[in-house]
């Protein structure tokens, strides 16, 4: 097999783009705290599993407003060393421990946990896939946190179905809803994030991340290219983000 430097290289400049961001993608500190705090019957000290950590923004919150233990799982062994370091930092290192693992070989025994945690990660399995993976590892009753992407709206510009063109599974939150039923779960509630969880969270970030970059690696093509992708996507957002975002959705088990 040919060796191929240039797409190596473009793996790399990726990771220098996103993987030196605060979040792996839209979210909020008040967000996952609103998420969390719909769910019903959570024990005083959960047993929590975030799946697709990232760099573990919602871990930490997670830890701060639950009171119990997390597994932070992350293919991406630099995302779990920062969240290592910031939970030192917070003092949370005794209630968080990172796993890497690959979301699609988890081997947790069933009934493990009271709640299980995925902030624009699960869609990677396929979110039905996921949500049927996910069920037998909560406990009777157990909750399950998740955003996924999804249409806000039937009129669909051409705009928004081209940014969106890698992810055909994308459904609508009708549909959505109607998935968590069929996979074994009750819906307890569901809210899309605000603008501000794109726009100043995560695409803020990455605009003072690519004009960083373009300064230093103007001469190397394989760079601009990913440079550009990433440029793209947050002008691309911006066009159609009336059309879809991410919904957060808060549901239980059921037996």
């Amino acid at each position: 097999m040919m060796y191929d430097k240039q797409v190596e290289d473009k793996t790399a400049y990726f990771f220098e783009v996103y993987g030196a961001l605060p979040r792996a993608g839209p979210g909020d500190d008040a967000s996952t705290e609103k998420a969390f705090r719909m769910m019903n019957g959570v024990p005083e000290k959960p047993m929590i599993l975030d799946i697709g950590c990232g760099p573990g923004k919602q871990t930490l919150v997670l830890a701060r407003i639950s009171g119990g233990r997390i597994i932070a799982l992350d293919n991406h062994r630099p995302f779990l060393e920062r969240v290592e370091a910031d939970a030192r930092a917070l003092g949370l290192s005794a209630r968080i421990k990172t796993v890497l693992q690959d979301m699609k070989t988890m081997d947790f025994a069933p009934g493990t946990f009271d709640v299980i945690w995925s902030e624009g990660a699960l869609y990677q399995m396929g979110f039905a896939a996921g949500l049927r993976a996910c069920r037998p590892l909560l406990k009777a009753g157990g909750s399950i946190g998740l955003t996924e992407l999804v249409w806000l709206t039937d009129d669909r510009s051409s705009e928004a179905v081209k940014w969106a063109w890698d992810y055909a599974d994308m459904k609508d939150v009708k549909d959505n809803l109607a998935l968590f039923e069929a996979c074994g779960y009750e819906v307890d509630g569901h809210f899309t994030l605000p603008a501000s969880s794109w726009i100043d969270s995560y695409y803020g970030p990455m605009r003072a991340r690519i004009r960083e970059l373009r300064e230093t690696c103007r001469d190397k093509a394989a760079a601009r290219e990913v440079l550009d992708a990433a440029q793209a996507e947050i002008e691309g957002f911006e066009k159609c983000s009336t059309e879809l975002g991410y919904e957060f959705f808060v549901a239980r088990r059921t037996e």
